[in-house]
């Protein structure tokens, strides 16, 4: 719409008799248009015939006929043609047309011109015929405006009746040319805002009015019938209503018309000033609209027309606040200088007109605008007088909190501490939301920044809470502060999850964030920021690709020495992880000499590393030791943890005592950061992953150096971090500050094994590319052993093996294997064994099993065994009775040691009987927990899920007639069908010292299957629902929350042994009950028969654990002699009895 083509003195549009159609002119229209399709004329031919009947059409009286004629013209791609079109539909679609169409009923009209407008547009989107699509859009909306406004104005419903008619056919031609729209946004061919507000357009039709509006708009409909005229109330209605939308192009457009009528009408009015203030009311309006479409020239335009009325009317407080618009034009463009003259200005007449609560506004935004140029003295000065202002509690907690920060951007950090600490004391509950998030938003921050993790995560949970809060969810447009608060909180949250290595979660953050930013009313520079931090997300992740699109996007609206530092750091960093070190050693060297502190310190490092795999030691080690002074000087402990990582990299080809003192130095920081995040197990797991790599290389490094018993030591602290850290805040331990700090040594490992009776085999991964495995087997007595095995021709077949176990850990659920492809290794084998686990299942005893996959299977155990027993069988203990306990590694956690065949057909099971543990750490915690344990024990069988053919009646029967007698459960503490409730057995599992699972579990492994869709955790049982848990899900993240006193959890349940696979080890129900203090589990890989020889192995192992008319055994001797019994039934099919294995203590 162009508001020159409607000039006039009145917005009456003359109305002209009803006559027939024309058709000639209409025929002609369509010959020519088939003449174009068939091409039998020439362009040149066509081009001069369409010039001579626009002519013929602008001469017709009936504006129904012109507008078919000229959109049916559209289809005719030559520009000329198209721009005289375009002109032509403008003034016909105008909003003088309106009344037109309502005295000459064109609702019908109006639909049909919709079907071939939008046929036109989707046909040159689909044959991406796009040079007119913009102009061809715009008339499409043009038409749709007329549909809406015109039910509204109309006396009677023909109108409505016929949008509703039509609505089906309407919403799926959207359907349809939204995703081209879209798409072409995406590779920057049209702005965001073009299929957005067209969008908008078409859903508007079908959307009731705000009441507001609606009664402004029904008092104005009958004004209009009687003088067949629009009036001027009706486009300042319709300006404020698509300004409300969010239609800025259209909210300007009906702006600038009235505004224009305004202008006209002003020199003949005597009474001035009402219509010089309706004038700027109007200014003002299309000034905030031109700042919210980002056309900043225009928004000055009309902020300083608003400010020159203003100060003609004496009228100090549109002074005030177009002064402070102006100045917040200038800060959004960068311009700050020029912005504080005008805050400054504001600021003299709100003090001179004694208005304190403004006064507060101004001095906070002058101290904003300080910040932004660096003169932090002058910032504090002004939030100290903003603070001597303010009055609410909430006002002074907000400010205070930006105190903290100015202090903290000059490294004051005790004063910076101080003013957060007063601004949690005094900040209200409840009040503010609002604020509350730039409260807790700014302490997180602050304490991130500095790696205060414990502290930072409760500030981020805080804003999590908040942002649900009604009045957030409900923003406003004109609340530009609430959407501030929101847009900023988004971003923080992206990158405290980016610090603590959870790039799902940092991906989905800075995603929400650049969604609110391009929809809401935020800075441009705002908007640029988000697209930063998106690239940033993605870079972290490895996906170079999309990280370099947001970068580019970003980098076409910041600007600035600081930004632009970034971004060329931005573009070192993809360079680098590209192995393209030289050019991005330029990169980051300029990033360094414009950039600021915090861009220098950053590029020091990378620089460092940069030079070491050029082979430059020398420039290396002096880049890598300026970060870490600088990390040190900043109190950035993370950093300082992996500037000494990154020395160690550099001097472990030259000078192994100083590579191993720098990985010792960082493990050492990293350690003490890890205890900070103490209670929040989810973020030390995905904050571990991005330690174990230090821990991995001073491994690797010892190993080098023939330290084998310090390599082991490493190599069990490194593992199940978390777990440990649970369970010392459950449960009292002795004081030994060297095993927390650095684990237990070769010597404390031995004399366990000693107490236990076992022997310890300890697997490692350590090597970077997987050719080779370390084990270390631990006897109680004697000489341990370390041995660095070359997986040789097992390579692929232990490449493949990580694939599927990482994949889908060892068998993946039915669920998921329907919905999700699987993308099986090249190998025959490995497919075929694939497709025998996918038939397991607890309800189908699986006697038929393909005997092809069942033999490649079974040789899969063999080559395990191999690999992984035979190199260090001479070195297990002699004594068939004596435990064997497995510190697995990796993907080792998930496979079924026990199943191992050796060459003369014998499972390992029928050898030893087998523990398998988190690590060594963890079984000296399990030994120390006091053994104080109730009488009780609670047996849960066949719970009633949702789904009814989730029955299992062999587990009701193992829960009721076998566990529950050899227990000696309490009736009350049976828990069936109806009464197993998650509610129940999360209370009675509390004081149970055997707890009894017979149900269906579940690896939890999609999203909507878990209490967090980025939860670490992985695994859930699936019990009766209650009020609490609609579903009926007891998840392994809940379960690890509780305190526990028991002595065994046994999970007769379809995958409670399989977890999510992290640093940490396997994070499932084993882990979380571990986690909650109980002191063994046994648990399955698989999917669990229920069948007579599942509850055959059930008895077995409980009967010789308890010792009833049988031999008392420990746990792990107990599983093995009921492994044996199966053994003995079923020994060619391993896949029914080889599931179960105990984790914990076996004693």
């Amino acid at each position: 719409m162009n508001p020159e083509s409607v000039k006039g003195s009145t917005p009456y549009y003359p109305l002209y008799p009803q006559i027939p159609p024309t058709l000639s002119p209409l025929n002609q229209v369509k010959d020519l248009v088939e003449a174009y399709k068939t091409k039998s004329k020439t362009e040149e031919n066509i081009l001069v015939s369409a010039k001579s009947l626009l002519e013929e059409i602008n001469q017709l009286e009936d504006i129904g006929v012109q507008r078919e004629c000229l959109c049916r013209l559209l289809k005719l791609e030559i520009k000329e043609v198209q721009n005289l079109i375009k002109r032509g539909l403008a003034l016909l679609f105008n909003f003088k047309t309106l009344t037109y169409d309502i005295q000459h009923d064109q609702a019908q009209q109006l639909i049909e011109l919709e079907a071939i407008v939008s046929e036109i547009m989707e046909v040159k989107l689909t044959s991406n015929e796009l040079n007119l699509i913009i102009p061809i859009c715009s008339i499409y909306q043009n038409i749709l405006e007329h549909l809406w406004l015109l039910p509204h104005l109309e006396f009677g419903n023909h109108c409505a009746n016929l949008l509703i008619q039509n609505k089906n056919a309407i919403l799926s031609k959207m359907e349809r040319w939204k995703g081209s729209l879209d798409q072409l946004v995406s590779d920057e061919k049209i702005e965001p805002f073009i299929p957005k507000n067209l969008e908008k357009s078409v859903l508007r039709l079908f959307e009731p009015l705000p009441e507001a509006f609606a009664k402004e708009i029904k008092e104005q409909k009958f004004a209009i019938h009687k003088s067949g005229e629009i009036s001027l109330a009706i486009l300042e209605i319709i300006s404020e209503f698509y300004g409300n939308q969010r239609d800025f192009p259209l909210a300007i457009f009906y702006a600038e018309v009235f505004l224009n009528f305004l202008i006209q009408e002003l020199p003949k009015i005597s009474q001035k000033e009402g219509f010089l203030v309706k004038i700027m009311q109007t200014q003002g309006r299309l000034a905030d609209w031109y700042h919210s479409h980002r056309q900043y020239p225009m928004a000055f335009d009309h902020s300083k027309r608003v400010l020159e009325i203003a100060l003609e009317l004496d009228n100090y407080n549109a002074i005030i606040i177009s002064l402070k618009k102006i100045g917040y034009l200038y800060v959004a463009q960068g311009q700050h200088d020029l912005a504080l003259s005008f805050y400054q200005g504001a600021l003299s007449i709100v003090q001179a007109l004694q208005d304190p609560e403004n006064e507060r506004m101004f001095f906070d935004s002058l101290a904003e605008v300080y910040l932004t140029i660096h003169n932090n003295t002058e910032a504090i000065r002004c939030y100290q007088t903003a603070l001597e202002l303010a009055e609410e509690k909430t006002e002074q907690a907000l400010i205070y909190s930006k105190i903290g920060g100015a202090h903290a951007r000059v490294k004051q950090y005790k004063e910076a501490e101080e003013a957060y600490e007063k601004a949690l004391e005094i900040l209200p509950q409840g009040n503010n939301p609002i604020i509350a998030i730039r409260v807790h938003q700014n302490l997180a921050i602050f304490f991130n920044n500095f790696a205060r993790y414990g502290k930072a995560i409760y500030h981020v949970k805080k804003i999590l809470k908040l942002i649900q809060h009604p009045l957030v969810q409900s923003v406003q447009v004109d609340e530009l502060q609430a959407q501030e608060s929101k847009f900023s909180a988004l971003i923080t949250l992206g990158n405290i999850y980016g610090t603590m290595r959870d790039h799902t979660r940092q991906i989905d953050y800075c995603t929400q964030a650049v969604k609110f930013a391009e929809e809401i009313d935020v800075h441009l520079n705002n908007l640029g920021i988000a697209y930063a931090n998106l690239g940033s997300a993605y870079c972290d992740e490895g996906n170079y690709f999309e990280s370099m699109k947001y970068y580019n996007k970003a980098s076409k609206i910041l600007k600035g020495d600081s930004n632009r530092a970034e971004f060329l750091e931005n573009i070192g960093q993809i360079l680098f992880f590209s192995g393209k070190f030289p050019e991005a050693i330029k990169y980051y060297k300029e990033a360094n000499k414009i950039g600021n502190q915090f861009t220098k310190k950053n590029s020091l490092l990378v620089l460092g590393i940069c030079y070491s795999f050029l082979g430059n030691k020398e420039q290396a080690i002096q880049c890598i030791e300026k970060f870490i002074c600088l990390s040190q000087a900043s109190e950035d402990r993370l950093s300082e943890a992996l500037g000494f990582h990154n020395l160690g990299t550099v001097y472990k080809n030259s000078d192994l005592e100083l590579a191993e003192e720098n990985y010792r130095k960082s493990i050492s920081i990293s350690a003490a950061l890890h205890q900070e995040l103490k209670n929040h197990h989810q973020w030390q797991i995905t904050f571990f992953e991005g330690q174990a790599k230090t821990f991995l290389s001073l491994e690797r490094l010892l190993l080098k150096q023939g330290k084998t018993e310090e390599a082991l030591q490493i190599t069990d602290f490194r593992r199940s971090r978390v777990l440990v850290s649970a369970l010392t805040e459950k449960f009292q331990f002795q004081k030994n500050n060297s095993f927390f700090s650095s684990g237990l040594t070769s010597q404390n490992m031995q004399a366990l094994a000693y107490k236990m009776n076992t022997c310890f085999i300890v697997y490692s991964f350590a090597s970077k590319d997987m050719d080779s495995i370390t084990i270390w087997v631990i006897p109680p007595q004697g000489e341990i052993t370390c041995q660095q095995l070359p997986l040789g021709i097992l390579k692929e077949e232990f490449e493949e093996a990580t694939y599927v176990f990482q994949t889908f850990p060892f068998i993946i659920e039915p669920t998921v294997a329907k919905r999700r492809p699987f993308l099986r290794p090249k190998k025959t084998r490995s497919s075929t064994t694939h497709a025998f686990l996918d038939e397991l299942t607890r309800g189908d005893p699986d006697e038929s099993a393909n005997s092809t996959v069942l033999q490649s299977f079974k040789e899969r155990l063999s080559l395990w065994y191999e690999a992984l027993i035979a190199p260090i069988e001479s070195y297990l203990p002699k004594d068939p009775q004596q435990v064997v306990t497995i510190i697995p590694d990796g993907f080792l956690f998930q496979t079924p040691f026990a199943a191992f065949l050796d060459k003369e057909g014998k499972y390992f099971i029928e050898k030893h009987p087998i523990s398998i543990v988190p690590s060594i750490g963890i079984l000296t915690l399990l030994d120390e927990i006091p053994k104080k344990f109730s009488k009780n024990s609670l047996v849960i069988g066949n719970p009633t899920t949702l789904y009814s053919k989730d029955s299992l009646p062999f587990a009701e029967k193992e829960a009721q007639k076998l566990v529950s007698p050899l227990l000696k459960t309490a009736p009350e503490r049976i828990l069936l069908q109806d009464s197993a409730t998650v509610q129940h057995i999360v209370e009675g599992m509390r004081d149970a010292r055997w707890i009894h699972f017979a149900c269906h579990g579940s690896t939890s492994a999609k999203p909507d299957g878990k209490l967090d869709p980025h939860s670490v955790f992985e695994g859930l049982f699936k019990l009766a629902p209650d009020e609490k848990h609609p579903q009926g899900y007891l998840h392994a993240q809940e379960i690890a929350a509780l305190i526990l006193h028991s002595d065994l959890v046994f999970m007769s349940t379809c995958f409670s042994g399989r977890g999510k696979l992290h640093g940490e080890g396997s994070v499932g129900p084993v882990w979380s009950f571990l986690a909650a203090g109980a002191l063994s589990t046994v648990a399955t890989y698989w999917r669990l028969p229920d069948s007579d020889l599942t509850l055959q192995m059930v008895d077995t192992f409980y009967r010789h654990l308890l010792g009833i008319e049988v031999e008392k055994l420990n746990k792990a001797q107990a599983l093995q002699k009921a492994m044996l019994l199966a053994i003995e039934q079923k020994r060619e099919k391993p896949h029914l009895w080889g599931a179960f294995f105990l984790s914990g203590l076996h004693e």
